[in-house]
């Protein structure tokens, strides 16, 4: 009889294990929003949990290609680990914070004693808040992905992208600018911060904090507005770059400065879903949004000096409709709109051979001789600078009104940096001459 009670007890136990196991650990509580932005909408917890210590990707490592012969990005939700098959996601959870992020693994770690269980990219470990250590000890669960359609944030999802001309009615989005031609909705991406520097596709330097963008379905130098399909946020930028053809394959259609993932907020989410629209600027805004030959660094760095409909009452107030009649001649001096180089300009060649250097007090007109020596003085504030005329302008310019393309130190002198346009009076004096 006894036998017989340890052998029911024991059945009861083992079944109770079975209905345990069969449900399995499925997280009921995830969320798109909890973990990572977007990523898969639904996941099972299988098998025993790993712990031990994790890392941190170092931010150098963006492009470098990984184990399972992808390039890594720091932005992608990846990691590197011994533990799991290529391709495996699991679910990493910070033991301190509790805080967890759901991780594709692309990468091997090294097989040195010391080497952490797991490596994680940059944009995980800001997700488990353990970015400024390096380092924390984790929980490591495999998972199998029951649901795919939101995984907006892994790098190998099928996204089709959508290209559609606009409508014939031309949508008036502010007095700055009209949205009117091609709109692409797709997955925006930000560079690395490592590429500040580098030139881009129209020989200018990629700068983290310009509002500039890379593109393979528009043409170079076009402006666009971007905006998030997540929170609406939205930015207007110039594509001045290409991207690897790769990134089509991947749903990319552009790939955005940091200063503009940072206005569209999804720095921390790596990529987001945007609609990418092609604006043209309106009459009054046209001072602002000119050719490289004009003022591209007061257009690209807006965001860090004024908004473009600020400039464009500071530099159309005093200007006519006709742009000619900006051109004033009395006693000799002549009247206009003064812009300066963009900073990027600076050893390119001028039109007498020399070598163009931003600090120098020099500066390009089509109203006078080549070494022509010039006082240049600013009619909203009166100071006033002598430079010398080493380079030409483009013809363009003098139907805007312009006279005179200034160094940026003259420009600065004249206190308009900020501005970018000013009103000035132009006049001959000799070298050395004060008076």
């Amino acid at each position: 009889m006894t036998f017989m009670m340890q052998k029911l007890v024991f059945l009861f136990s083992y079944l109770l294990i079975g209905i345990s196991l069969s449900f399995a650990q499925v997280d009921s509580t995830f969320s798109p929003k909890t973990a990572f932005g977007q990523v898969p909408d639904s996941f099972q917890v299988t098998g025993k949990p790993i712990s031990g210590m994790a890392a941190t990707y170092s931010s150098k490592a963006d492009g470098s290609k990984t184990t399972s012969g992808e390039i890594f990005y720091n932005a992608q939700p990846t990691g590197a680990s011994n533990q799991f098959p290529l391709g495996t996601w699991v679910k990493v959870t910070h033991l301190k914070n509790g805080k967890w992020a759901l991780v594709r693994i692309n990468d091997r770690t090294s097989k040195k004693k010391s080497a952490p269980v797991i490596q994680l990219s940059r944009s995980v470990v800001t997700q488990l808040g353990f970015l400024r250590t390096g380092s924390a000890k984790v929980k490591i669960e495999k998972t199998v992905i029951n649901n795919y359609q939101s995984n907006n944030n892994a790098d190998t999802f099928p996204v089709s992208v959508k290209i559609e001309p606009v409508s014939d009615t031309v949508q008036i989005d502010t007095p700055g600018y009209i949205i009117k031609g091609k709109s692409v909705n797709g997955i925006a991406s930000f560079y690395s911060s490592n590429l500040d520097g580098t030139l881009t596709s129209t020989g200018e330097r990629y700068r983290n904090n310009k509002l500039t963008a890379a593109s393979n379905n528009f043409p170079l130098n076009t402006w666009v507005k971007v905006t998030s399909l997540f929170n609406g946020k939205s930015v207007v930028v110039r594509i001045n770059d290409r991207m690897h053809p790769r990134m089509k394959k991947k749903g990319r259609v552009v790939d955005l400065s940091r200063a503009a993932a940072n206005q569209l907020d999804f720095i921390s989410r790596g990529i987001t879903k945007v609609k990418v629209e092609t604006i043209i600027w309106q009459k009054k805004a046209a001072l602002i949004k000119e050719q490289p030959d004009s003022l591209p660094a007061v257009t690209d760095s807006t965001v860090s000096q004024m908004d473009s409909s600020a400039i464009a009452r500071d530099s159309t107030k005093e200007a006519d409709n006709d742009a000619e009649s900006n051109l004033k001649k009395e006693d000799g001096a002549l009247q206009g709109i003064a812009s300066f180089y963009s900073s990027n300009l600076d050893g390119t060649k001028t039109a007498t051979g020399e070598i163009f250097r931003n600090k120098k007090m020099t500066a390009a007109s089509n109203q006078f001789p080549l070494n022509t020596w010039v006082r240049v003085t600013n009619l909203k504030n009166g100071r006033s600078v002598i430079v010398r005329i080493n380079d030409r302008m483009h013809p363009r310019m003098k139907a805007k009104g312009r006279v005179v393309d200034l160094s940026r130190s003259a420009a600065q002198k004249l206190g308009f940096l900020k501005k970018g346009l000013t009103r000035v009076r132009v006049e001959k004096v000799k070298k050395g001459t004060l008076n």
